[in-house]
Parts: C-alpha cells; sequence; structure tokens
C-alpha cells in the first residue's frame, strides 16, 4: 500500500470494530424472546438457528468494510512495531526520562485518528457478556485500556501473554468444538508477536473477533433450542398483543379490512374463514399479485407458493401441449402415464427445479423437448419439421398467455383443486396446537414436506403446495380473527391510513420486522441456503433470506404505497378477484 493509500485507509476506516458489543446485543435474550418474526418463523420450522449474514449486497459492503478496518489496524500495529524497534536498538532511549526517549516519543506519536482504545473496550464488553460475572473484574484488569495503550507507547506491551490469558478463558466459556480454533488463534499470535509481522497479528485479532462471534452465536441457538416450546406455545397470543399495541398506537387496518370483504355481496353472512382462505388463494394463483400487510411475517412463504404455483401452471400447459401434439400425429386417447411423467421430467430439467430465471414463456428447448418425446411414442423415425414445432409452440403459447380463455380454464381448473385441498386440509389441523401442526408437517426427518428443498420451492404438488398454504392461513387466522376479520364491521375497526412496509423496511437492517437484526445476522434453516429465514436470518434470512432469490441480495418490492388504489385495499395490483366459484 502507497504512502496516499495508507493515509487514506486510516481516515476512512471505521473506528469500531466490526464485532462489539452492540452489534452483538441483537442475540441477547430479550431480544430474541420480543423478535416477532422468529417467533412467528418458530411455527414452521423446528431447526431455526442465527449465523452471520454475508449474503448479497449488504453482505459484500459488510466485508468490505471490515476488510478496511483490519487493514487500518494493520498500519497501526505496525507503527507501534517501528516504534519498539526504535527504542531497543538505543539504550539511551530506554530511560523514559532521558530526552533522547522524549524527542522519540514526540516524533513517533501518531497523527491518525487511533482505533486500538476502542478495539480493546469491544474485546473487553463482548468477554464480558460469555463470561460469569465473578471474572468480570480480572477482565477489566487485563483489559485496562489506558494502562495498555501506555505499554504500547514504551514498547512492553505484553501481547503474547495477553492473547495466552485469552485462550485459557475461553476455553474454560466455550463449547469443547471451538477448543481447536480458540488453540490456533494464541499459537498464531504467538508466532506474530516474536516475527513482530503485523499482518500476522492483526489476523489473530481477526480470528479473536470471529471466536467472540461465534460463541456468542452459541449461546443465543442454544436459547432458541432451549426456549422453543415456550415461545412456539406463546406465540400466537404474543403477535396478538404486538398488533394490539401497534393499532393503540395508531396502526390502521381499515385497508386490509376491505381487501378481506372485497367481492363478497353480504360479507356479514359469509363463513369468513372460507373467505379468508380463498382470498389468500386468489393470491397465491395470480402470479403479480401482492399480499395485504397483515401477511407481512408470511411474505416470502407466501411469494414462494406463487413461484410453485407458477411452475406448477406452466407443468399444466406442458401437458395439455404434449396430449395436443399426440392428437396432431394421431394418437387416440390420452398419452401413457409412463411417457407423459418422463416428458414433464426432462421438462423440469430444462427450466430447472425451482425455475429461477425462467421467462415462463415457449422455451424453445421445452417445445422441442415436447413435439420429440411425441415423435417417439407415435414411432416416428424423422426428425421434427416446422410446421409441427410452429403449431406446438403457438399451442403452448396460448396456453401461457394469460390473456388468452385458454390461460384462465388451466387457472380455473388447477384453482378448484388447489382450494379443494386447502379447505380440506386446513379443516384437518384446525384444531391442532401450533406444536401439533408444526411436527405434522415438519417431523424433522426426511419426507417431511418442508425439509430443505421443499420448503425452498421446487415441489410442484398441488398437495404440497395446499399443505403449506393451509399452515400460513390456519396460524394467521388465529392470529388475526380477532382482532380484524370477525369484528363486526369496518367502522369498528381502528381506522388510520398508511402503514406500509416499505422497501428498504423490508430490508431493514435484518428483514425481521420488529426483530430486525441490524448488524447482518440472520436465521438459517436446516440443510443451510441463504431469506429468510433458508437460511430466515444471525440471518434467519435467511431470509436476508430472500436475498439469495435476487441475486444481488436485494429483495424484490413487497408492499408499496401505490397499492392503496386498489379497489379491494390490498396492498399491490391485481387482477378482479374470482369469485366463490372461477369460471373456466
Amino acid at each position: 500500500m502507497t504512502g496516499r493509500g495508507e493515509e487514506d485507509c486510516l481516515k476512512t476506516a471505521s473506528q469500531d470494530p466490526p464485532i462489539n458489543k452492540e452489534s452483538l446485543s441483537e442475540l441477547d435474550l430479550n431480544r430474541i424472546v420480543n423478535d416477532t418474526r422468529l417467533r412467528h418463523d418458530l411455527n414452521f420450522e423446528h431447526e431455526i438457528m442465527f449465523r452471520p449474514n454475508t449474503y448479497g449486497r449488504r453482505g459484500t459492503h459488510k466485508k468490505r468494510e471490515d476488510n478496511a478496518y483490519f487493514e487500518a489496524l494493520v498500519l497501526e500495529f505496525d507503527h507501534y512495531i517501528r516504534r519498539q524497534r526504535k527504542l531497543a536498538s538505543s539504550p539511551s532511549r530506554r530511560d523514559s526520562s532521558s530526552p533522547a526517549r522524549r524527542r522519540c516519543s514526540e516524533s513517533s506519536s501518531p497523527k491518525f485518528p487511533q482505533r486500538l482504545p476502542s478495539m480493546i473496550i469491544a474485546i473487553r464488553e463482548v468477554i464480558k457478556t460469555l463470561v460469569p460475572t465473578a471474572k468480570w473484574p480480572t477482565v477489566d484488569d487485563q483489559f485496562d485500556v489506558d494502562l495498555r495503550m501506555q505499554e504500547l507507547e514504551h514498547g512492553i506491551c505484553d501481547i503474547a501473554g495477553l492473547f495466552e490469558w485469552i485462550g485459557k478463558l475461553l476455553l474454560g466459556s466455550c463449547s469443547p468444538m471451538r477448543d481447536p480454533v480458540v488453540t490456533a488463534m494464541v499459537a498464531k499470535s504467538q508466532q506474530a508477536v516474536s516475527a513482530q509481522d503485523a499482518h500476522q497479528l492483526v489476523g489473530s485479532i481477526r480470528d479473536l473477533f470471529g471466536v467472540l462471534e461465534t460463541m456468542k452465536l452459541d449461546v443465543a441457538n442454544h436459547q432458541i433450542r432451549h426456549l422453543r416450546l415456550y415461545l412456539l406455545d406463546e406465540s400466537i397470543q404474543f403477535e396478538q398483543n404486538q398488533i394490539l399495541d401497534r393499532i393503540a398506537n395508531g396502526w390502521s387496518i381499515s385497508h386490509e379490512r376491505r381487501w378481506f370483504e372485497t367481492n363478497y355481496a353480504h360479507p356479514e353472512r359469509e363463513d369468513r374463514f372460507l373467505m379468508f382462505k380463498e382470498r389468500v388463494i386468489d393470491r397465491i394463483v395470480t402470479p403479480t399479485a401482492t399480499f395485504p400487510l397483515t401477511l407481512a411475517s408470511d411474505h416470502e412463504r407466501l411469494k414462494q407458493l406463487q413461484q410453485d404455483f407458477r411452475l406448477c401452471h406452466y407443468h399444466a400447459a406442458c401437458g395439455y401441449t404434449f396430449t395436443n401434439t399426440l392428437q396432431r400425429l394421431g394418437w387416440q386417447g390420452s398419452p401413457p402415464p409412463a411417457s407423459y411423467t418422463e416428458c414433464m421430467k426432462r421438462i423440469g430439467a430444462i427450466i430447472g427445479a425451482e425455475g429461477l430465471g425462467f421467462d415462463f414463456g415457449a422455451h424453445p428447448d421445452v417445445v422441442l423437448e415436447i413435439v420429440r418425446e411425441a415423435f417417439r411414442l407415435c414411432s416416428i423415425a424423422a426428425l421434427p419439421d416446422h410446421r409441427t414445432l410452429g403449431s406446438t409452440e403457438r399451442y403452448f403459447q396460448e396456453a401461457l398467455d394469460h390473456r388468452t380463455a385458454f390461460y384462465s380454464e388451466i387457472e380455473g381448473t388447477l384453482w378448484d383443486e388447489l382450494a379443494t385441498l386447502v379447505h380440506l386440509e386446513a379443516d384437518a389441523i384446525f384444531d391442532m396446537t401450533p406444536l401439533e401442526i408444526l411436527n405434522r408437517y415438519d417431523p424433522g426427518g426426511p419426507g417431511s414436506y418442508v425439509t430443505n428443498n421443499s420448503n425452498r420451492g421446487g415441489d410442484l404438488s398441488l398437495e404440497s403446495i395446499s399443505k403449506r398454504a393451509a399452515h400460513v392461513v390456519v396460524l394467521h387466522w388465529r392470529v388475526w380473527a380477532p382482532v380484524l376479520y370477525n369484528q363486526p364491521g369496518p367502522e369498528e375497526v381502528v381506522s388510520v391510513a398508511g402503514m406500509m412496509i416499505t422497501e428498504e423496511e423490508e430490508m431493514g437492517e435484518r428483514t425481521r420486522g420488529t426483530g430486525s437484526l441490524g448488524s447482518g445476522f440472520g436465521s438459517a434453516r436446516r440443510g443451510g441456503g441463504g431469506g429468510g429465514r433458508e437460511e430466515v436470518g444471525y440471518g434467519r434470512h435467511a431470509t436476508d433470506s430472500q436475498e439469495s432469490g435476487s441475486g444481488d441480495g436485494s429483495p424484490s418490492p413487497v408492499f408499496t404505497p401505490s397499492s392503496l388504489s386498489d379497489g379491494d385495499g390490498a396492498l399491490g395490483g391485481e387482477r378482479v378477484a374470482r369469485s366463490r366459484t372461477p369460471s373456466v
């Protein structure tokens, strides 16, 4: 690094270390217990845990800031190492009262803001959150800022001894699985001190911060596992209390009330739970629809359901196109199930398990695969001609064009099937406790509909979609029905307009609603990922879990103020809501 570059680094890099008591406070027990989104997500997964969130643009920016901080720290330590060498090279300078020593001190005083004092404080305060209070006085003595800075000034700071003491303290407090990392950190610091290598020394300090962060995560994840049943059992009441507090402070839910009752001629006479189920199904079926603010906690799950239903519609269009192509080639009746299944598998391989980055159009490769399988089944050895390919592509495109009657027919058929399955599943779990519902859908073993990949989507069966939708619907109804949906009329609902979740709030500090994690932590789901929560999550996020879905880490806009102009009061535009019996 050039002299100019060093000066810029010392001036622009953060003065505070990336890991400190404030940034880790989001993992404190009080914050965990009052994290609304975390408590809601516990209803859907057994294995939720916090992890450092390093995905997407925010993660990249944080890494860049961290690197700049530690580079500046290298320059500061290099300054003190050179100072120590000067003092050691001249015996006259070892006497603190000698003029030579005073001149050396004056000429060697750093001309930049120092980061070492704040670093010492940060390490001290984080360690105190991880060890018993009886050890706090000893920790304070070891990390006396004034004393340590004086020792550095005089070149007598025993950094190797300090690291050895830290190592012994952490080995007595951390999980045994962290012992090798702590031991390696201490050994690395001793090598750095012996070689007077500032880069290696700062590497040891960086490792120390990493160990402290990991220990804090271990504690937080242990607390989640220990309190999970309690948090799950109390989740409905907790969410209701949070909602009532917000309403008391002026939050409007009048638009959500209108979204719920729109297009029902006599809502007061309807089965309100049935109304709500069908409103949610409408949103799942419509790929461009967004969701009301009341469903914000389930936004990621509902958007995934939309994506999966869209893939389901696409496969249905492929199936219709395959059957039509066979009939044009002279085939009588329906295609054999084995041939149909094989064709759908090949198409699934083309578009990808989750359809990410796929435009859902009449893709040439998909058309060619449909025609190829049809020719094979009809024992046609010739290559497909342009006429057959063109006819198949036009038919396929009509099935995918939302403006056509054919598209509406396919959607209506799927809507009826999905609604039937959702009603049956919701009725089956309606009287279950949250834990019973969770165990029904996520028993924690293979085959569960929400384990690993199927929870992130990619399961194209309407049965899987219906189960996940019913889970969201029933839990949401328990929270909101007494507050909103079962209220006699909109005039009795608190009406103060304008509480929307913007894109910035959706990104938040950690996209966790009232439990947002500002330092970049998220919660991870079992199996890893990236959310949001899958990682959720100390990114459960994984939410920033949803960051992994956008590629650049930025979540798509969810709730926008412009949506208030909708006739049904929903947050975001959609076509006219489907009636109770969809037209085909």
